[in-house]
């Protein structure tokens, strides 16, 4: 009995944060809604203050509800795919069970089998994952660390909570100029970030280190020689990652740091990591590097998923179009905008080459070990680079900035 009531108490309080939750996140639109009403009603505009406050309050309540609804719907369908997916493992079980396999390696096969869906009910089916895990990593630290809580939702709440929850309101522009624009000031303050650690020695605690941040200088330097070859060269992704295969193929696993990027500079994971939720502001610049780098990881196993399942399945490219085809491409900091469908399609189709059917193809043949977080990251770099370049982004002031200057007006002429 003691435990029902428990039980029951928990619950409530794990209700009522969620509608306080959702009311933080709608409150802000659904308040500008009222206030202009009220205006409108004291100008003689409106016949009736009351009837307004009425429906801004309904407003309100649907505001708050819709979150809830939309993510049991999406759970619903969720379940759907996840069943059409069980009956078709369900049927290659069988086919090899028929074939004489052992139970152990049809088990090890499954696991990395996917199929019977299409691949936009394979997007839909990781992106409800990824809300349905988030959801419950929110209760558990809700329930069991109420008091860190508040830390995490100031610092990190673009990846702890659902997508449903999220208050994502773009003011005068869409949301693809919103993310472009972000993506670019994050590209340019990480390279103005990289350039001054190479010139300024970081501040450490041991006075007697000197040769390990000499070292570390050194370290920055050759990467900025290397980011400088690609801006004059203007080098094709094959060319980037065919001078870098050295890094991404190996002879035998390394340790675990290495393939969770671990030794990768913090000036690179956390640059990606806040062009990956678009966001870019000063509760973000105080994350953590490790929780940074641990949310780029898990971006690039997601992408590392999708991956597979397009070249696994024989997807066909060309047969990607609409929001799904921007989505996928987004999540690669491919550029969409300005971008035609045509020219998305074979960027896409390049860095499904580069990183899922060649890679195994070449470890097939020579049993290499693929480092594919590295590799991912190199291409989610190189593109995050090449957009912020190339692409008519809305962030108009970098974009002069880094245009060329042949039709610069010198100082004589403007005499």
């Amino acid at each position: 009995m003691r435990k029902t009531k428990m039980f029951r108490s928990t619950w409530s309080i794990l209700t009522f944060f969620l509608v306080g939750m959702s009311i933080l996140f709608h409150s802000l639109a659904t308040t500008c809604d009222i206030e202009t009403n009220v205006v409108k009603s004291t100008l003689g505009e409106n016949k009736d203050i009351i009837s307004e406050s009425v429906g801004g309050v309904k407003g309100f309540v649907i505001s708050t509800v819709r979150p809830f609804t939309q993510l049991y719907d999406e759970n619903k369908r969720c379940n759907g795919i996840r069943q059409k997916e069980k009956i078709f493992k369900q049927a290659l079980r069988n086919e090899w069970k028929d074939m004489g396999l052992d139970p152990k390696e049809i088990k090890n096969r499954l696991k990395k089998t996917s199929g019977g869906i299409s691949f936009e009910e394979f997007v839909f089916l990781q992106k409800g994952n990824k809300d349905r895990s988030k959801f419950m990593s929110t209760a558990f630290y809700v329930l069991a660390f109420p008091k860190v809580w508040p830390y995490m939702f100031m610092f990190n709440k673009e990846n702890i909570l659902p997508s449903q929850f999220q208050n994502n309101q773009y003011w005068g522009e869409t949301k693809l100029e919103a993310l472009s624009r972000v993506r670019s000031h994050i590209v340019l303050r990480s390279i103005m970030n990289l350039e001054c650690k190479a010139h300024t020695p970081s501040f450490s605690l041991n006075p007697f280190n000197g040769k390990a941040r000499e070292r570390k200088m050194n370290q920055y330097n050759s990467i900025i020689n290397g980011i400088r070859d690609t801006l004059l060269t203007n080098p094709s992704p094959e060319y980037m990652m065919e001078k870098l295969e050295n890094n991404f193929f190996l002879q035998n696993k390394p340790k675990g740091g290495i393939v969770n990027l671990v030794e990768l500079p913090s000036v690179f994971t956390s640059g990606l990591a806040r062009a990956i939720i678009g966001k870019s502001n000063f509760v973000s610049n105080l994350v953590p590097n490790f929780l940074q780098r641990s949310n780029l990881v898990n971006h690039i196993q997601q992408i590392t998923r999708c991956d597979e399942f397009l070249a696994n399945q024989a997807v066909d490219i060309s047969s990607l179009s609409g929001p799904i085809l921007v989505d996928t491409c987004n999540d690669r900091f491919i550029s969409t905008l300005g971008s035609s469908e045509e020219e998305m399609r074979r960027k896409l189709n390049t860095w499904l080459q580069l990183s899922a059917i060649l890679p195994a193809r070449r470890t097939k043949k020579t049993r290499e070990y693929f480092n594919a977080n590295l590799a991912r990251a190199a291409l989610l770099g190189f593109h995050a680079l090449d957009s912020v370049r190339h692409q008519p982004m809305a962030s108009t002031l970098p974009r002069l900035i880094m245009q060329s200057n042949s039709n610069t007006l010198s100082k004589e002429n403007m005499l």
